[in-house]
């Protein structure tokens, strides 16, 4: 008897283990469900698992791909990708014949993370947009512990690659190029005061898009997407001059840079929501501050403060059908100044399933391929 409850007290104070399970353990979801969450303690909330059984839902229906989220605890010491390729192939995600299959795959407990994609969107653009769907929108979102932002913003993202790839846009054409300004001949700053009185010269907010997407990232079929992301860093690196005296900026630290942020950016950085660039001047005893959005966030601008830091959830008012759209309330609490905003948002029609689509590809699993295209992730 006292062993027993020498065990209990020991299995309490460890809390509930991880479970581990064997690919063929994975219980296949029912015809059109499109989530399979494993984990100990249900990491998933409700609203999100009910966000992604609409994704997925609508791009099977639309006959455009599949899209699963798979969430376990551990994969008991197999690699996690080899585990989730394997998972991929053995429900053969995605439609016959054009495999079009994406797998968002999670060990929680193991901090991984992995993208598959099915032969049909793998092509170099679609890898790129998976590689920026990893490293902008789910790994910062598990590394601030917030996993269900990671699979939500992961899902959208993954949403926009199937629409976006060439197999749903065989005829699309690359945008051309948008001439971008030089970092020079940036707008005019305005002079405001930091904490400590010292002059601070800082440049205007950019408009930061509530609704976070692929499509700035892919461009079209996604082809300028890795070049987005490393002409932005380039830009970012690019060596600074003071206008007034001539001499090169110090580029400071993320740590020496909050001492010149206010606490609103401070809270910006901290989110994950925007991420500032502090540029010194010796001469001058000034500094530039430049502010870089992110391109995925779940957050929302607060109408109070203007910050980057509102936290937000919705609840449906009216559910959309095949003949109208629907309603939603959406409220917004700031992190930052605690003010809250409610409001409502239409959504649009559900869409009817494509006539070419068989019965048998409208199901959960139709018969994808994948080699193994995609990215991994850790935290």
């Amino acid at each position: 008897m006292r062993a027993w409850l020498g065990f209990m007290v020991l299995f309490c104070a460890l809390g509930t283990p991880a479970l581990g399970v064997t690919v063929e353990e994975v219980p296949r979801p029912p015809r059109g469900s499109w989530t399979v969450d494993l984990t100990a303690t249900r990491v998933l909330q409700p609203s999100v698992q009910a966000e992604l059984e609409q994704t997925g839902t609508e791009l099977n229906d639309r006959g455009l791909g599949q899209l699963m989220v798979v969430m376990l605890d551990t994969t008991s010491g197999r690699p996690s990708r080899e585990f989730a390729l394997a998972l991929f192939n053995r429900w053969g995600i995605g439609h016959s014949g054009r495999d079009d299959g994406v797998l968002l795959f999670v060990a929680y407990a193991d901090r991984k993370v992995e993208i598959i994609l099915g032969d049909g969107v793998d092509e170099p653009a679609d890898e790129e947009a998976s590689d920026a769907v990893m490293a902008q929108a789910i790994v910062p979102a598990f590394k601030r512990k917030d996993p269900n932002a990671a699979v939500q913003m992961g899902a959208r993202g993954l949403k926009e690659l199937i629409e976006n790839s060439r197999l749903n846009n065989p005829n699309a054409a690359a945008p051309e190029p948008v001439a971008g300004s030089d970092v020079a001949d940036s707008p005019p700053a305005v002079e405001i005061q930091d904490a400590a009185s010292q002059q601070v010269t800082w440049s205007p907010p950019e408009e930061a898009s509530t609704e976070p997407g692929l499509g700035a990232i892919a461009g079209g079929a996604g082809v300028l997407g890795a070049a987005g992301l490393a002409g932005r860093a380039w830009l970012r690196r690019r060596p600074r001059k003071c206008k007034a005296c001539g001499t090169q900026r110090l580029r400071l630290g993320e740590v020496e840079d909050d001492a010149h942020l206010d606490a609103g950016q401070r809270a910006e950085e901290s989110l994950g929501s925007v991420d500032y660039d502090a540029w010194w001047c010796e001469r001058c005893s000034d500094v530039l501050i430049e502010r870089y959005g992110a391109f995925f966030t779940s957050l929302a601008r607060c109408t109070r403060c203007d910050y980057v830091t509102g936290k937000q959830s919705s609840r449906t008012l009216r559910s959309a059908t095949y003949d109208h759209g629907g309603e939603e309330e959406v409220t917004v609490r700031c992190t930052h100044c605690s003010f809250v905003s409610v409001s409502r948002r239409s959504t649009p029609r559900r869409t009817r399933p494509s006539s070419s689509s068989s019965s048998s590809s409208r199901s959960s699993s139709g018969g994808g391929r994948s080699s193994g295209g995609g990215s991994s992730g850790s935290w």
